[in-house]
Parts: structure tokens; sequence; C-alpha cells
């Protein structure tokens, strides 16, 4: 079992074919969904914490009015957002195999699944990798909220995960299928956030000293303050001082 002490994205599907209004199988909500994953994704670059991506692979999707398969290897609309795609991330394509890494998210931030199917559990690896893992909590964001989102998190909860949904983060199909899957998932024991309240949230707050006071000193005659701090402003950016994750190459 791998434990994150902390929260950890679950990125869904966020490709051309479903997240750009020209891709083979255009969710709606997707252009007004995109600012909010961009905000998201830009705030995880400075963080540490670790996303689970998923990609369709040429997946023929649980609706009767369409047919064709979508997101085919090869094709724009198969490829990812690039903004949801960090340097150091590792791709785990389809096949029967439940192989990972030993040290998962040590060398590699984002692992970046192949589905088979909408479902996100029909990959061996990520089923592994989402029953193995124990996170503080799975933020999960993307598209379509009736298939893989719904099934993801209700797979998550089965698992006894903490699920928390990027309400302004989501893509759905059908507007009345979409409206029913939001009723069914508010009825479970998530949490449901905006970016704003997630990076508020999880940005880590910096320590400063309380200026004039470094604690109490003890001597023979008892207790006596001890000699006042001197605060030190924090270091400007582009400063010394200052610095900026960079994830392992």
């Amino acid at each position: 079992m791998t434990t994150i002490n902390g929260p950890a994205v679950l990125d869904i599907n966020t490709q051309y074919d479903l997240f750009n209004p020209h891709g083979g199988y255009p969710l709606r909500q997707a252009e007004q969904t995109l600012p909010a994953l961009r905000k998201l994704f830009a705030w995880l670059e400075n963080t540490r914490i670790p996303v689970v991506s998923t990609r369709l692979h040429g997946v023929v999707m649980p609706d009767p009015k369409h047919h064709a398969p979508v997101c085919l290897a090869g094709t724009r609309g198969y490829a990812k957002l690039s903004f949801t795609v960090f340097p150091a991330h590792l791709e785990l394509p389809i096949d029967c195999g439940t192989d990972l890494p030993v040290d998962i998210f040590t060398e590699y931030r984002q692992y970046i699944f192949d589905l088979p199917a909408p479902n996100p559990f029909d990959s061996p690896r990520l089923d592994r990798l989402l029953s193995e893992t124990d996170a503080g909590l799975w933020i999960t964001a993307g598209g379509p909220l009736e298939s893989s989102v719904r099934m993801a998190v209700l797979g998550l909860i089965q698992r006894r995960q903490k699920v928390a949904i990027v309400k302004d983060g989501l893509g759905l199909r059908d507007p009345y299928e979409g409206d029913m899957t939001w009723r069914q998932l508010a009825s479970k024991n998530i949490e449901w956030l905006t970016v704003d309240e997630i990076i508020n949230r999880f940005t880590r707050k910096p320590r400063l000293p309380v200026a004039g006071f470094a604690g109490w000193r003890f001597g023979r005659r008892g207790r006596h303050p001890a000699s006042p701090l001197k605060y030190r402003s924090p270091a400007r950016s582009g400063s010394s001082g200052g610095g900026r994750y960079r994830m392992p190459e």
C-alpha cells in the first residue's frame, strides 16, 4: 500500500476530442471548463501533489447518438491538452499487465494511463494503483461526467477513498444524464470544490516568527523572555532565497 500524505489529483480524459469544440466528441461546458482546468494545472506545477491522468484510446462511448470510436491513437483528438501534461511523466499503454514502478511517484510525478473503455477501472494497472494507493483526498476532474467520472468516483468510494469533485472542472455530454449523475454523486459522502477553493485549501502558507518574542529563557532566577527576534522579510521572487519546485528530469 502506498500512502500519500495529502491530496492527489485524478485527471480524467482531458483530451482534444472531448475538450475542444471542434473535437470528435465535444463535451458540453468544455469551453467554460478550460480556464478552471488551466488554473488548476498551473497551480499543480508549483506543488508536489501527484497526478494520475487517463487517456481514452479508440473508445466507443456509451452514447446511442454516437457510434464511431473517439480519441483514435495517432490523431490530434487522442492527445491530452498540452497544459495537463508535466515534463516528468510516464505513459502506460494498454495491456493486461499490472506491474507498476516500485517507488511510485518518486521518479515520476504524473502517470498517464491509456483506457480501453470509459470505465477507468477496466485498466488493470490503473485499478491496481487506485486500489493500493491511500491518498488524503482524490481531487477528480475531467469528463465525461456521465460515464468515466461517475465510474471513477464510485470506484474510489467502494475502495474507501475520500473523494472531491472539481465542480467547475467537469465536462458532460447530455444535460439530462449529466443532471442525474450529479444528483447520484451528490448523495455520496464526497466534497464538491471549485478550483479556487482547492488552491486556498492546499496551498502551504509560510510560517513567520512573531517579531519581538523568541520564547522563554530559563535561569536560576526563574523564567525570563529570550532576546527579541529581528523580523526578516521573505525573499523576493528571483532572489537567492526564493525558489520554485522543479520536477526531476
